[in-house]
């Protein structure tokens, strides 16, 4: 939509590039770069295709993450007893990212639900076939995780993104260090992204941020475009500036 890019194009430079997750992008995509089945998401059109880049990344480093504590764990086995053993990769792993759906952990997004369970809960097999080789060799068990789990994976602690509102098809997020409102389909698709605090505005409150967004949403919801522009102003989410520019592409 035309008042989306507006606002996209309005958006304050900077901020993108210089955010948490760009920077964290640019640390750690040679994770990607280092294995040839990542290397679609190093294209990077847009902050969105970056924050996808990102969950992946956090998937390989939790990977290699459990890998290490499994190993580690293992090599007490003349030590520890089985449960024990397993216990200690539980509470280890604790603090890693993970989606939580239909009561199960997934901690590796990019294995589908039984192979995360090796990972989660069922700790032995990862001694047994066909999981013996899943630390270096586990191309075959690759799935697309944004089709895998959708909207849950977004919904996660894989992303720094703060649900804010949902109807029957979308949910809209919040992403504090862009300032920017995702709306993303339930499939796991960008349906639009909304750039709030444009550069024209010298000063902006982020104070009750999300109660101010959701008012706009629901307008976006309604599909009430007009009430949605005057709401972006009264809310202060856009400057003057932007919401004349608005106002005289809409003729209000």
């Amino acid at each position: 939509m035309k008042i989306f890019d507006y606002l996209y194009a309005q958006r304050k430079l900077s901020l993108f590039n210089n955010s948490d997750e760009m920077m964290f992008y640019k640390k750690y995509k040679h994770l990607l770069e280092d294995n040839v089945n990542f290397a679609t998401y190093l294209d990077i059109e847009n902050f969105f295709d970056v924050i996808k880049a990102n969950i992946i990344i956090k998937t390989i480093i939790n990977k290699n993450n459990i890998d290490k504590i499994m190993e580690e764990e293992f090599l007490n086995t003349n030590f520890n007893s089985n449960e024990e053993i397993y216990e200690k990769i539980r509470e280890r792993s604790l603090n890693l990212p993970y989606i939580k759906t239909e009561e199960q952990k997934i901690l590796i997004p990019f294995f589908n639900k039984s192979t995360n369970l090796v990972y989660s809960r069922d700790f032995n097999k990862i001694n047994e076939e066909p999981y013996i080789n899943l630390k270096k060799k586990y191309a075959a068990f690759l799935v697309n995780p944004f089709e895998t789990y959708k909207i849950d994976l977004f919904d996660s602690l894989f992303t720094k993104l703060i649900k804010v509102s949902e109807d029957l098809t979308t949910v809209a997020f919040y992403h504090y260090d862009v300032n920017t409102i995702f709306i993303i389909n339930k499939q796991g698709y960008l349906d639009s992204f909304i750039t709030l605090f444009d550069r024209h505005m010298k000063r902006y409150n982020k104070d009750h941020i999300i109660d101010r967004i959701r008012v706009i949403i629901n307008f976006y919801y309604e599909n009430n475009l007009t009430a949605f522009i005057y709401a972006l102003y009264e809310q202060k989410l856009i400057s003057y500036f932007v919401f004349r520019r608005l106002c005289k592409w809409k003729n209000i």
